[in-house]
């Protein structure tokens, strides 16, 4: 009977142990529940799926929440996310197995989801919450103590975000104020087209846009009613810099009669930057502002010249080159560009085709500057300003091995070495109805020469259209990029040859324009 009293004595006490050890290792979040508008979170979310792009880079920027990530949209291209994450289709029609898959407990968006696609989630036992799309610092502010609040609870997740926001803030006030000591007055705008193709811009009514306000310059679109343009007050206002979205921007200012004219198209002071960069209130919100002031301001990091470069010489003369404010970048052509490349050439950072450097700034050099620039303590933007090309021709500037370059010498001044070397330079209209070019249509059905590319054959599709009315070249000579000029051209001679107007070289178009190198004959 004792031992059985003692076995009961233990049994109790063992049962009494554990249940204190257990209650003691369980650990109790006391930042939840919270709610969120209308939704409440019981507990901290493990698996969330972001749909929208400004939230995802909200949400990185708070450098706390990222590995409670579990999906994101086609929108969401910051590398943080895409290095590790697939996504599940675009923000406004995810795919539902995809994000199943994916263990999504909640999903998250500033675009509205249709009914059909929300009932579907939720069916699946996915949670949406759609956040507003701010149109100002308060809204903007809401946001992001939301999301806080939603992915550390209260009061941890609210502090990190309160954190967060005033650190942005601080971040871009900062970065404003070294360009204080400028006494000229800059004056900047940024253009995208939209879906009709019309010319638009970012004009402070709402948060997009917002960096604008932070480059330390006067944002010509504040004076527009509307993100639409209007041409009148762009031209009036002169905009010392311009932004722009992706190529077909800065085609539609130079093919334009007046914006064409503005100083910051004639002299290169464009800088693309895509647009959704400027609508994302985050980590890439600071990125975007380091390249807009670099851009404008030419600012050097930390602003040092060591002595070594104090001291050195200059070979800019030596290859041919003057050192001014004008820039060049992706999609420019210019007789600059060829010094350029020589000179990365020589210092290890361009390899062309049979090392011949040209006018066009394609994307070799663009990985080109962008490496020298990463090489030698530069803004990494990818445009030759004057900082770049003053570090570009110094003496003191060493190649990829670590080695000093000199520039070429220059052969000596003969009668020959000073005839043209181009045999297209001397353009004298042909009237020779028989005369053949050199061009192989016979590799080139499924082939088509368009806008901004550069091939050997654009030189006489070039010399055809001139020998036959409707090409003048510029400088009198041709070259190997099929640019706007030429593409207008185009255009003359397909609608004066009853041709589908489109400007594009086709297998089709190129039979008509060289009826005497058509196989078929």
């Amino acid at each position: 009977m004792k031992k059985r009293f003692i076995s009961i004595i233990l049994a109790v006490l063992t049962v009494i142990t554990m249940t204190l050890c257990l209650s003691g290792c369980k650990k109790v979040d006391d930042n939840f529940p919270v709610t969120i508008g209308h939704t409440e979170i019981p507990d901290r979310p493990k698996n969330v799926a972001v749909l929208s792009d400004n939230l995802a880079d909200i949400i990185l920027y708070m450098d706390e929440f990222e590995s409670q990530i579990c999906a994101i949209s086609d929108s969401c291209t910051q590398t943080d996310l895409t290095k590790y994450l697939e996504s599940v289709g675009s923000e406004t029609n995810p795919s539902i197995d995809d994000l199943e898959r994916s263990g999504a407990e909640y999903v998250l968006t500033d675009t509205p989801l249709s009914d059909k696609i929300i009932e579907k989630l939720e069916s699946k036992g996915m949670t949406v919450l759609n956040f507003m799309v701010p149109e100002n610092d308060k809204q903007l502010q809401t946001i992001y103590n939301s999301l806080g609040t939603f992915f550390g609870g209260k009061p941890d997740g609210k502090q990190t975000a309160d954190a967060a926001y005033s650190r942005l803030f601080t971040t871009l006030e900062a970065a404003v104020k070294e360009t204080e000591g400028s006494n000229i007055v800059k004056v900047a705008c940024y253009l995208y087209l939209n879906e009709d193709g019309k010319l638009c811009t970012f004009n402070g009514s709402d948060c997009n846009g917002m960096v604008l306000d932070y480059i330390g310059a006067v944002n010509v679109a504040s004076n527009f009613g509307s993100e639409i343009v209007d041409t009148n007050i762009l031209n009036l206002s002169k905009p010392d810099y311009i932004f722009f979205d992706d190529p077909e921007v800065l085609n539609f200012l130079r093919s334009d009669e007046q914006l064409s004219k503005l100083s910051a198209v004639k002299e290169n002071r464009t800088l693309m930057i895509p647009k959704e960069n400027l609508e994302r209130m985050g980590e890439t919100l600071i990125e975007t502002q380091k390249s807009m002031l670099g851009f404008i301001y030419d600012i050097i990091p930390n602003g040092e010249v060591t002595p070594d470069e104090a001291d050195a010489k200059s070979y800019a003369e030596d290859y041919g080159i003057t050192i001014t404010d004008t820039m060049y970048q992706y999609l420019d052509d210019a007789e600059d560009i060829k010094i350029i490349q020589q000179r990365l050439m020589d210092l290890g950072y361009l390899v062309l085709e049979d090392n011949t450097p040209t006018t066009y700034f394609g994307q070799k050099t663009e990985t080109a500057v962008r490496d020298f620039q990463d090489a030698n303590g530069i803004e990494s933007t990818g445009i030759v300003n004057r900082t770049t090309l003053n570090k570009l021709f110094l003496s003191t500037t060493l190649s990829v091995t670590g080695q000093p370059v000199e520039p070429p010498k220059k052969p000596a001044t003969t009668p020959e070495a000073t005839e043209p070397t181009n045999p297209s330079s001397s353009l004298t209209p042909s009237n020779d109805p028989n005369k053949t070019y050199d061009i192989d249509l016979t590799l080139r059905k499924d082939f088509e020469v368009n806008y901004d590319e550069g091939f050997e054959d654009v030189r006489v599709i070039q010399e055809r259209l001139h020998d036959l009315g409707f090409f003048t070249p510029e400088e009198d000579y041709y070259t190997n990029i099929y640019g706007n000029q030429t593409a207008e051209s185009f255009k003359l001679f397909e609608a004066a040859n009853g041709l589908e107007v489109d400007g594009i070289a086709s297998y089709e178009d190129l039979l008509v324009l060289f009826p005497n190198n058509n196989p078929n004959q």
